[in-house]
């Protein structure tokens, strides 16, 4: 389940952010930054349980393609890649991985006879 989360995750990610910018969809009464940081922690956390044993792998590539992602954003007319933003995406998919690598680790614990 967590895979096909993280990659539908993704595919929406790159669907907002290459599309033009009124076609972008969005939730009423959040600012950009917060879908931004949401979009990535979702992406981040469902890859984070779906290929546990690759984390630091999978956030490596989660950063580099919201980093080319970003840049890619140039070429659209109708949008611009700011660092600004690639931070928010880099900062919302390290605590993604980081929240589910902690609780991926207290269940493993839980699940342990004492």
């Amino acid at each position: 389940m967590a895979l096909f989360a993280g990659w539908a995750a993704l595919l929406t990610i790159l669907f907002s952010t290459l599309s033009p910018i009124e076609a972008r969809p969005h939730i009423p009464f959040l600012g950009a930054d917060v879908e931004r940081f949401l979009a990535y922690f979702a992406a981040g956390a469902t890859f984070a349980f779906a290929y546990p044993r690759q984390r630091w792998l999978v956030l490596a590539g989660i950063v580099a393609l919201a980093m080319g992602l970003e840049w890619l954003q140039t070429l659209e007319e109708t949008r611009h890649g700011l660092p600004h933003d690639a931070m928010i995406k880099i900062a919302g998919a390290t605590l993604g991985s980081a929240v589910a690598a902690a609780f991926d680790m207290m269940a493993h614990r839980l699940r342990k006879p004492a």
